[in-house]
Parts: C-alpha cells; sequence; structure tokens
C-alpha cells in the first residue's frame, strides 16, 4: 500500500463513475494516485472528437504534468472516472514535503512516474511506426486489467482506429490463434 506523507495530506477520494476530475483550460492542483477503478486522461479536438491519451487503473498516477508539475499552465486535458474510481489526493510536494518523506516513498513515486514516461514514450512511438495490430497487442501488454472493463470505443481511441475496425482486427486475432 501507499506510505502517506505530507504531501498526499492523507486525503483518499472516491469518485463516481462519470465525474469529471480536471477539464481542459483548469489549472491542474492534483495528481491522482488510483488504489481502486480506473481514471482516464483525453483530450477534445476542434471537432469535437476525442483522443485518449492515458488509462490510470490500480497503481497508476495520473494528473496532466505540463500543469501540475513543471510549467503551471492551463490543463490540455480532462481526467474522469470511468470506473467508480478511489485515489490518493497528491498534492504539489513542497521542499519540506520532500525532505520529509521517506526514501522508500520517494523512490516508489520516482518509479511509477517513471513508468508513466516509458509508457507514453512507447505508445507514441508505436502510433507513429506500428500497425493496429501491434498497438492494441501493446495494449493488452500495457494494461490487461482493462481488456475486460472497457468499452472497445475507448479502446479504439487509445490506439487510433475506429471501434469497427477493433472489432475486425480482434476477430482476425482470434481466428488466427485458432
Amino acid at each position: 500500500m501507499v506510505e502517506t506523507v505530507a504531501f498526499t495530506k492523507n486525503r483518499t477520494k472516491t469518485f463516481k463513475k462519470g465525474t469529471i476530475l480536471l477539464r481542459q483550460g483548469e489549472k491542474c492542483n492534483v495528481g491522482y494516485w488510483v488504489t481502486k477503478g480506473c481514471l482516464r486522461s483525453y483530450l477534445v479536438d476542434k471537432d469535437g472528437k476525442e483522443h485518449i491519451l492515458q488509462f490510470a487503473p490500480e497503481g497508476w498516477i495520473i494528473s496532466d504534468m505540463n500543469s501540475f508539475f513543471i510549467n503551471n499552465l492551463d490543463s490540455s486535458v480532462f481526467i474522469d472516472a470511468i470506473e467508480d474510481t478511489e485515489a490518493i489526493i497528491m498534492d504539489k510536494p513542497t521542499k519540506s514535503d520532500i525532505e520529509g518523506a521517506s526514501k522508500e516513498l520517494l523512490l516508489q513515486l520516482l518509479n511509477k512516474l517513471t513508468s508513466n514516461i516509458i509508457a507514453g514514450n512507447k505508445r507514441l512511438t508505436l502510433l507513429l511506426s506500428s500497425t493496429a495490430e501491434d498497438r492494441y497487442l501493446e495494449f493488452i501488454n500495457t494494461y490487461p486489467s482493462l481488456l475486460q472493463r472497457l468499452p472497445l470505443k475507448m479502446i479504439a481511441s487509445y490506439i487510433g482506429i475506429t471501434p469497427q475496425y477493433l472489432s475486425e482486427l480482434r476477430n482476425k486475432i482470434a481466428k488466427d490463434n485458432f
């Protein structure tokens, strides 16, 4: 379990499915360390189409890092609960928070953030240079617990294809494995 320290302010919060935690254009003041359920970050383009950037099931951290940690800009993404979700709310750490945190917690947090960066970089590489089938198989590898929990529409958005093509792709993979 996650150790609670000053920069979590010992706050765990529950969000109902459909709750929007952050909207594009707002300042992102917290991060979420998911302990149960699933959150997602996404943007909406000028045509109103959703583009899912990340899922955060149990054990993952999600935020708009550019707004929260780095540049204090307005958020470029939405974050919402796609299931009833429980998360530890992480405030922006102060110098004294970091100095007072245990080495184990800081390493755990660093590992989570590093994993998020690696997953994002891998996803970007796949979107730019891989087939839809490769992207789908990598989704299964990255988020095995979500395959049965998410609607096909969300998985399709995440891997950059239509839900119809995802259905065809899944049928093809099923046939190839028999």
